[in-house]
């Protein structure tokens, strides 16, 4: 776990629409991914094992995105995630979708903890708060 988080996928036809470019709605989809795969490396924990074995949920709550230009495929999309900030119980990102050299988009993401028995946002577990400050004191790289 060093350096900068880039998720890497693959753009297939199932991402297009019919003008044969991925959807827009795609992107949002991206970043959550990309956003999922950095809790698994930089936290060691899934989604699933947050809401499954932790009684917790941890739903996007704001999103802003900027289109810079198409993706097509087979393309290889490179997800960049930069944890920006954390709150009491929310996380912040800055993520970004390169095709190579390309800038596709770039957007901000707000993530929060919340306990699935009161529906409300809850603290930011204890067991991850080493990482996520060792990731915000290097500006989001290891």
């Amino acid at each position: 776990m060093s350096g900068r988080f880039v998720h890497v996928r693959r753009l297939t036809f199932g991402d297009t629409d019919a003008a044969r470019i991925v959807y827009t709605p795609r992107a949002a989809h991206f970043a959550v991914e990309a956003v999922e795969a950095w809790m698994l490396e930089r936290l060691g924990v899934s989604w699933l094992h947050v809401v499954r074995d932790q009684g917790m949920g941890t739903p996007c709550v704001h999103m802003d995105v900027d289109f810079r230009s198409p993706m097509t495929p087979p393309d290889l999309l490179e997800t960049e995630v930069v944890l920006t900030g954390a709150g009491r119980s929310s996380l912040s990102f800055r993520v970004t979708g390169r095709c190579g050299a390309r800038l596709c988009w770039e957007g901000r993401f707000v993530f929060v903890f919340f306990s699935q028995a009161t529906g409300r946002a809850a603290p930011i577990p204890a067991q991850y708060r080493a990482a996520i400050g060792e990731e915000l004191s290097n500006g989001g790289e290891r």
